[in-house]
């Protein structure tokens, strides 16, 4: 038995005792949950080895993505869906790494600007393959119609809890 099967169990049971339990959805929604939380553990454990948490890796991905591999802090934020005193500790430890430097904005200068390092881009492209072979072994035999599928589907979902 693996650890959802458990899950499922007290989710049938909650449905025999409320009938009106959406039993689906729950279900759904805790997939969605195991799903997310197992891949953050596994990928931790493998950004570990670089001294990064995900959290850290998708910094710095996002600075490599962006314009000038530069973004103000609070749209750093706002795109890596983490609250602000979260980001600053993490843009600490990625600063402290050289992997990152922050400067004042100058239009705003009450606004901090981060921005990718070279060392910061050359550990991206060398972390990476390692992010994206764990990434190919959770998605292993799910054909590229269903991906195309399932990302519509949580496209939605997001579109429901009001994304935009």
């Amino acid at each position: 038995m693996n650890t959802f099967d458990k899950t499922e169990l007290r989710i049938a049971r909650c449905t025999e005792r409320m009938p009106s339990h959406p039993r689906q959805l729950v279900t759904l929604s805790r997939l969605a949950y195991h799903i997310q939380k197992r891949t953050q553990d596994q990928l931790n454990a493998v950004m570990k080895q670089y001294g990064l948490t995900t959290v850290g890796y998708t910094v710095l991905m996002v600075l490599y993505g962006s314009e000038d591999e530069t973004q103000r802090a609070s749209e750093l934020s706002e795109a890596c869906s983490e609250k602000p005193a979260n980001l600053t500790r993490i843009c600490d430890d990625l600063e402290k790494q050289g992997l990152i430097q922050r400067r004042f904005s100058v239009e705003d200068r009450r606004s901090v600007v981060i921005s990718l390092t070279e060392a910061g881009r050359k550990h991206v492209e060398d972390v990476s393959p390692d992010y994206w072979k764990l990434l190919h072994q959770t998605y292993d035999g799910i054909t590229e119609s269903d991906q195309k599928k399932l990302e519509a589907l949580l496209r939605k979902q997001l579109t429901n809890m009001g994304e935009r």
